[in-house]
């Protein structure tokens, strides 16, 4: 027995010479050339002396505990409480995705029995519009298949053909010529899907193609009127098609600049908050509308016509109504780091400077904000907007706010407050973080990230909600949308 669990410890030990290579490589790499040089000297005088025998080297093994980095070479490492829990959760993501999947397939089936039941009223109908709606619902319902029988990876690795685009427009002004609100929605939908379905990599050139084709006319007339028109409609579905389709559209900076005419007209941006605020806190036209609003917040020109249309109290206000009801996380999450970009700008803080009562009041909501139950994201937020007004500037309002006090009294109750899972530690830390970053930038004590910049994000930093970690664009999809 004892023989074989010397052979069991043995055959876990890594060859020493690879461990010497590693520390020999980590010397060089780091500068050590005496300890190098003497390290060299040592492994050649063990080898032409081998002072224990294999045997003994075994015996030893057994006697003394391995050191560290056996274990962390060794092939057979125990797997952390961490990758566990990772583990798991890929589990249950996996049934839920798959539960997602079947779902999608059950929608199908019932949508193709109700073209089938369509089709069977077309004759009796005698209908020509009804005829082509239903041709149309079948391109379009097909594209959608495509995505679920793919397990949601885009098929398309090509941009929409140069005439395929040209039809869409054409299609998109005769229908607006002739108020047939349906089929402006088809085509506005059947653009959407198509940038959908194209592989993320060419997201970026599918957006500049849009705007090169200058899909809603605006480089043309040097207008807005047809855009404006059609977001002056009052039809929640066209809203929800163009809106979806303008998102698209500003997923880039180059997008954010034809919807603004490179930043001299903010016509489009007035009409999405209008429609913003007349819409059902969480629904998707809501979702879209926000989403558009973010994007175009890391531009500096756009900052004025938000702070002038009343956005930081809508965004407050909206923040204030989810403690107590359900609302959508998406529109929480956009809406929180829509408010900010607006209040990282200079036009935004000189504004602030002016108006110190209105300063007071936000700060107030924000320093109560971060004691109530949030979304981790959100609270995130507002501790960067908290970050951008704990500034010289606004010093009367943090004496009166007991900002110092407060934010200190928060982070003393987050460091103690219990996590349930691993994800919930990691959020955790991450807010942790954070306020050592920004609120006590000479003590690094709480700061193990060593990820952000100290009180301040540089203006092409601003948050991005809409790109992911490689930089490639997400065009926002949700599973309650209805086409």
């Amino acid at each position: 027995m004892k023989s074989g669990n010397s052979n069991q410890v043995f055959s876990q030990v890594p060859d020493s010479n690879e461990i010497n290579e590693y520390i020999k490589e980590y010397l060089k790499y780091s500068g050590y050339s005496n300890t190098l040089e003497c390290f060299e000297a040592e492994i050649k005088s063990k080898q032409v002396s081998s002072k224990m025998s294999n045997k003994q080297q075994q015996q030893k093994q057994l006697n003394d505990d391995i050191p560290r980095i056996f274990q962390l070479l060794k092939t057979d490492n125990i797997k952390t409480k961490r990758e566990i829990n990772l583990e798991k959760e890929q589990k249950l993501f996996n049934k839920k995705y798959q539960q997602i999947l079947q779902a999608g397939r059950q929608i199908f089936s019932v949508s193709i029995n109700l073209l089938q039941l369509l089709h069977s009223l077309k004759e009796t109908a005698k209908n020509e519009n009804l005829s082509e709606s239903l041709e149309n619902y079948k391109i379009q319902l097909g594209k959608y298949h495509k995505v679920i029988i793919n397990e949601g990876k885009p098929e398309g690795n090509e941009l929409i053909t140069e005439q395929v685009m040209h039809e869409h427009k054409t299609k998109l002004f005769k229908n607006y010529q002739d108020k047939n609100v349906d089929g402006m929605i088809e085509v506005l939908l059947s653009l959407r899907v198509n940038a959908l379905q194209i592989a993320p990599e060419l997201r970026k050139n599918l957006v500049y193609e849009l705007i090169r084709n200058d899909v809603f006319n605006i480089d043309a007339t040097d207008k807005f009127d047809f855009i404006v028109q059609l977001l002056d409609i009052n039809n929640q579905s066209l809203r929800h098609a163009i809106a979806s389709l303008i998102s698209v559209i500003s997923s880039t900076l180059r997008g954010v600049e034809y919807l603004t005419y490179n930043g001299g007209n903010m016509i489009i941006i007035e009409k999405i908050i209008k429609i913003l605020k007349e819409q059902e806190n969480g629904s998707v036209t809501q979702r879209f509308c926000l989403a558009i609003l973010q994007k175009a917040s890391i531009k500096d020109t756009v900052i004025p016509t938000y702070v002038h249309n009343e956005m930081i109290q809508w965004i407050i206000s909206l923040i204030q109504k989810s403690i107590n009801t359900k609302i959508h996380i998406f529109c929480l999450d956009f809406a929180s780091a829509t408010l900010a970009n607006i209040i990282h700008t200079p036009y935004t803080l000189t504004y602030l400077e002016k108006q110190s009562r209105f300063t007071h009041q936000i700060m107030e909501q924000f320093l109560k904000f971060i004691k109530e139950q949030i979304q981790v994201s959100v609270m995130m937020h507002i501790l960067i907007c908290l970050s951008y007004l704990s500034k010289e500037n606004f010093a009367k309002q943090m004496e009166e706010c007991r900002f110092i006090e407060r934010i200190s009294e928060f982070v003393e109750y987050y460091s103690v407050i219990n996590t349930e899972n691993e994800a919930a530690e990691i959020d955790k830390k991450t807010i942790l973080d954070l306020c050592a970053h920004m609120f006590h930038p000479k003590d690094t004590s709480l700061d193990n990230s060593e990820t952000l910049e100290l009180n301040e994000l540089k203006t092409e930093d601003r948050i991005r909600e809409y790109e992911n970690e490689q930089g490639e664009l997400i065009f926002e999809c949700f599973q309650d949308e209805v086409s």
